[in-house]
């Protein structure tokens, strides 16, 4: 690297080395990681290297990437199944056989998970190899950068727009749309976290007028709508304030449509398994436990592209996001 000090990579490589490290005492490490956080630095190292990549389409980027995502989807899967056994553990109406469903997926979950720690050598010090490698990777933080790096974000971006135009804002699949779009729009957020201070927040000066009230306070006080502090002697990026706290709105609302959608997809899994019966039935039983309309689908479809078409088409949230230079 540049004699620059600074290394947003390496900041967050050591913080999972340091995880990792600790979790190879542990009897269950894959468990123990879990329960500390490791997926916050994993997040922050796959948004890293997966904006890198699209902005210098170098090798390094490309391949660490696929290995953070594949940690971090493990984790995912550990915290998909521990929620909703810890969820309806306390709803009384769902039987004792389901909720030892959820515990065993959990045990799975973690064993498989350390598997792939002891296969792929993440408890010996394979982080350790990342890091000389990124530290060879020269990079200048410089306007240069800064610029590809912003060109990178405005792709991302686009990709968004076209790709809730493909559909005309008119959901009709919960993953591949509507959980694919939380996704999408959590990465800009993500990245804005993950590159240590080079992306700041500019007050708006011309507040426009918007079709929603996005600011809510869970929203002006999210910890995530807080970026870390301005580099010494870097140059930054900035992002619209009022257009990234919408940003927030979006993820956060969205994401409530989405655990609505797991949460039912999830508990009727379980019963088809543990009770024998098909999926309609099974369905049809979890949406009574849940308390949950019959046609409570056909209501986050609609309700997630409403709310697409107002933020991203009509108040153009996105189009204000990255600030211009000059």
């Amino acid at each position: 690297m540049a004699t620059n000090t600074f290394n947003p990579f390496l900041f967050y490589s050591n913080q999972l080395q340091t995880l990792l490290a600790k979790s190879a005492t542990q009897k269950n490490p894959a468990l123990w990681l879990y329960q500390n956080d490791a997926r916050t630095p994993l997040f922050m190292l796959e948004a890293l290297t997966k904006l890198h990549d699209l902005a210098f389409d170098e090798k390094i980027f490309s391949k660490w990437n696929k290995r953070f995502k594949k940690l971090e989807d493990a984790l995912g899967q550990i915290d998909y199944v521990f929620v909703f056994e810890r969820e309806f553990k306390i709803n009384k109406k769902i039987s004792k056989e389901v909720v030892s469903y959820f515990d065993s997926a959990v045990i799975s979950q973690a064993e498989r998970l350390n598997q792939r720690l002891l296969n792929k050598e993440w408890l010996s010090g394979k982080l350790l190899n990342f890091n000389v490698k990124i530290s060879e990777y020269t990079c200048l933080y410089d306007d240069e950068y800064l610029n590809e790096i912003r060109i990178a974000l405005e792709k991302e971006v686009t990709r968004i727009e076209v790709f809730c135009q493909k559909s005309n804002f008119t959901f009709t699949k919960l993953e591949e749309e509507v959980h694919e779009l939380r996704r999408k729009l959590r990465w800009i957020s993500i990245y804005a976290q993950a590159l240590n201070g080079l992306i700041q927040l500019k007050k708006s000066t011309k507040l426009k007028k918007l079709s929603i009230n996005y600011f809510t306070k869970e929203v002006i006080n999210s910890p995530y709508n807080k970026l870390p502090q301005r580099p010494k002697g870097l140059a930054t990026l900035e992002f619209d304030s009022n257009s990234f706290f919408v940003l927030s709105y979006l993820i956060k609302t969205i994401g409530k449509f989405k655990d609505d959608g797991l949460r039912l997809e999830a508990l009727a899994n379980a019963i088809a398994v543990t009770e024998n019966i098909t999926a309609k039935k099974a369905t049809e039983k979890a949406i009574k436990l849940l308390g949950l309309k019959s046609n409570i689908e056909t209501e986050i479809l609609k309700s997630a592209s409403a709310l697409a078409k107002t933020a991203i088409e009509k108040d153009k949230v996105l189009q204000t996001l990255i600030v211009k230079k000059g």
